[in-house]
């Protein structure tokens, strides 16, 4: 079956209305579900196509999406039934995730989804999970009408204006850093780098590799590159080895100039204890202390009273073990 062209309706009223019915094939049925979420899903960047059938991967649709050095894999799965979709579906459907390695699992119905679905889509799972049945795909479809003509920039900007906001906070006063998100944490991380002279781009909040904020920069003419990995538990627990140990192998792995763990509430005292000299030449801890100065300094170079002396890779690693 071949995917069709991107020319749909702007309201999609005919193919909800053929799906609410019941009267179509199974097969057909897919054709009109994917007449809705192509243009969705393109709209949010992601490029869509068919899985072969004579290479099924236990998915109906894969859609990738390309940001930079960010991609994600998304798998869709449609389901046309006359009874309720059970967990059993949603089980094969996540061992298809791991065995082919999908970020975020999107599973389509004509239907309902049992009990157990969803107590299961509502667990710790290992996968980004949707269920979606006719009435989810109809406020999918109604925000993406009210959202037509929005500037979708304009929430890039908010979280960089609150972002800038908090650190002025931090700077002033450290305990701001007990009242934000760990999310809002990353997010002011990046922007305070941004401001230092470094390129920084902050990760998905899942599946992140193993680093939170990659840093870029030049030294001596030389392309540069780091990582932070931040932890900022609101139990206050602190950083213990095995962390650090894992922070390390994504460093060494991704062969990268070196790493910074920053944790908000220190570490452990067996967190130092299996790194080596070399280790520590390449991974280097930093505590509050490090986050309110880098916010400090962020705070003088919007002000124009600070800028590095002694290079980025100094501003990177000062105060820091």
């Amino acid at each position: 079956m071949d995917i069709p062209e991107q020319t749909m309706s702007p309201n999609y009223e005919k193919e909800i209305s053929q799906l609410e019915q019941g009267g179509l094939s199974p097969q057909d049925a897919e054709k009109t579900v994917s007449k809705i979420l192509i243009p969705l899903l393109s709209d949010d960047g992601y490029e869509v196509s068919q899985t072969p059938l004579y290479r099924d991967s236990g998915v109906d649709f894969l859609a990738n999406k390309h940001d930079g050095a960010i991609q994600e894999k998304l798998a869709i799965e449609y389901k046309h039934y006359r009874s309720p979709v059970s967990a059993n579906v949603i089980q094969r459907l996540i061992g298809a995730s791991v065995v082919h390695n999908f970020d975020r699992l999107m599973l389509v119905t004509n239907s309902r989804f049992t009990r157990s679905a969803l107590e299961i889509a509502n667990s710790n799972l290992p996968v980004k999970l949707e269920l979606i049945d006719l009435d989810s795909l109809k406020a999918w479809v109604q925000r993406a009408e009210k959202t037509e003509n929005y500037d979708f920039k304009l929430v890039n900007i908010l979280r960089s204006s609150l972002s800038d906001r908090l650190a002025k906070a931090i700077a002033q006063n450290p305990r701001y850093l007990m009242d934000i998100e760990w999310r809002e944490l990353e997010r002011v991380v990046q922007v305070v780098f941004e401001e230092l002279g470094f390129s920084a781009e902050l990760t998905p909040g899942s599946k992140d590799g193993g680093k939170d904020v990659i840093l870029k920069c030049r030294i001596s003419g030389f392309d540069h590159t780091y990582f932070i990995e931040l932890k900022h538990w609101r139990s206050q627990q602190k950083v213990g080895g095995q962390a650090a140990q894992d922070f390390l192998k994504v460093i060494m792995n991704e062969e990268v100039n070196g790493g910074l763990f920053l944790s908000s509430y220190g570490y452990c005292d067996n967190a130092f204890e299996m790194l080596t000299e070399i280790d520590r030449q390449y991974l280097k801890f930093g505590n509050q202390e490090k986050i309110v100065t880098l916010c400090k300094q962020y705070v003088k170079s919007k002000s124009g009273i600070w800028s590095p002396t002694d290079g980025l890779a100094n501003v990177l690693f000062e105060q820091t073990v």
